[in-house]
């Protein structure tokens, strides 16, 4: 039997910890009736509280009208079928920043933080365009360029409808690039084959599990040639140590006459209470760096403090990519709306919003879901907003070419 299991749901911050679920632990069971009772609250939480209903909202009732029926079946008893059913539901709103903080042994894999490569849709075909370095997919032989042409046997476009149950006579591009992404993550415990056309020659990879080995340390760094410090966080925006270890790495590198921020490795977001005091090492005095958008309660534009014994100067690159995500995004939009740094790479994340978590009344389960939207300073929102240096970021085991853009800038 599946195995049923929470992750602590964290604070409501304007970033959001993506957790990847892998650390977890045993949940109680539920009835038939808990299903039905979650599946209301679960339709009335999404029509108050999430910001961006509007454009879902004729997919979302007719998602809540079949999942009242569902709710009401054999399957729908055990644990793991009120499970899926609620999984299957949020499936329909195609955002990576909606998800349960709970997931079982045959959950869908989130994205960014549980995937490996990301697809974007070009000309009818669906193309690789990242690749997460030392990942399963890195290790296949998966490149920046291929086409994929079917997942586990099925063509591409069968396998993306899948993950798409209602409203599929207009599916935006921006639905289906998500679906494409969420089955090429797959769900937990199971092996992922992906066809690839590449030069004329179709090529069938089988992907290990999706994530590389953690560092041992919240915050990497070294000194580059040229006498260039880099810095790189270690998906570690949630951790409280980070934020000591990133001291510890820029006294170590003191005296660097160019610096490199490295956020390629943040899926899993974090918080405002990591990301703001490193932002600090780079200003003087007090800045705007992110605007919330009209539904969030608190300050509408966020500010960041100077901090720390000394001030960074000199020239900063920021790199960024598909893993680069939530608060990571945040971090980046932030350097960019200071004007203090360059960002070099490619689209991020897009994780969408600051994320408020909420409690289903049968199940005692947490749904986290977007209720606010965040902002450049410029006022661009922060999912669609792309570095200004644009570059592959994401490049699995070949040339580091963000990271090369950076040291060439920096060394001019």
């Amino acid at each position: 039997m599946a195995c049923l299991c929470t992750v602590a749901a964290p604070s409501v911050h304007h970033g959001y910890a993506q957790t990847s679920h892998e650390a977890a632990t045993d949940f109680p069971t539920g009835e038939t009736s808990d299903a039905l009772q979650d599946v209301e609250a679960l339709c009335a939480l999404v029509r108050e509280h999430y910001v961006y209903f509007a454009p879902r909202e004729d997919v979302w009732e007719a998602t809540c009208e079949a999942a009242r029926d569902a709710a009401l079946t054999e399957a729908a008893a055990t644990p793991a079928g009120h499970l899926e059913l609620l999984e299957h539901m949020l499936d329909q709103l195609w955002d990576n920043h909606a998800s349960l903080n709970i997931n079982s042994s045959t959950s869908p894999r989130l994205v960014p933080s549980g995937s490996d490569y990301w697809l974007d849709f070009k000309g009818g075909d669906a193309v690789v365009t990242a690749v997460r370095p030392s990942s399963g997919a890195a290790k296949a032989g998966l490149e920046v360029g291929d086409r994929v042409v079917a997942m586990t046997g099925m063509p591409v476009l069968s396998a993306a409808s899948d993950r798409i149950r209602y409203g599929r006579n207009a599916v935006s591009e921006g639905r289906l690039n998500w679906a494409l992404n969420a089955q090429a993550a797959g769900y937990r415990g199971q092996m992922r084959g992906v066809t690839v056309e590449r030069g004329g020659t179709e090529l069938n990879l089988l992907l290990d599990e999706p994530m590389p080995e953690p560092p041992d340390e919240p915050v990497t760094y070294k000194r580059l040639e040229g006498n260039i410090g880099y810095i790189r966080i270690e998906d570690s925006l949630g951790d409280e140590a980070a934020v000591a270890a990133f001291d510890a790495a820029l006294e170590a590198l003191n005296g660097a006459s160019g610096w490199i921020i490295d956020l390629r490795n943040t899926p899993s977001g974090g918080n405002t209470g990591v990301a703001e005091p490193m932002l600090g090492r780079f200003i003087r005095g007090v800045k705007p760096y992110q605007k919330a958008g009209p539904r969030w309660e608190g300050e509408a534009v966020r500010h960041v403090a100077s901090r720390g014994p000394w001030r960074v100067k000199g020239r900063v690159a920021v790199l960024a990519g598909r893993w680069t995500g939530s608060m990571g995004e945040g971090l980046a939009i932030g350097f960019d709306g200071l004007r203090r740094a360059r960002v070099f790479g490619s689209p991020m994340a897009a994780l969408a919003g600051g994320v408020e978590s909420f409690q289903l009344p049968a199940s005692g389960w947490s749904v986290r879901l977007p209720s606010y939207n965040l902002y450049h300073m410029k006022g661009m929102e922060r999912h669609v907003w792309h570095p200004p240096y644009p570059v592959i970021a994401d490049n699995g085991d070949g040339p580091d070419l963000a990271l090369q853009a950076a040291e060439d800038w920096l060394s001019r």
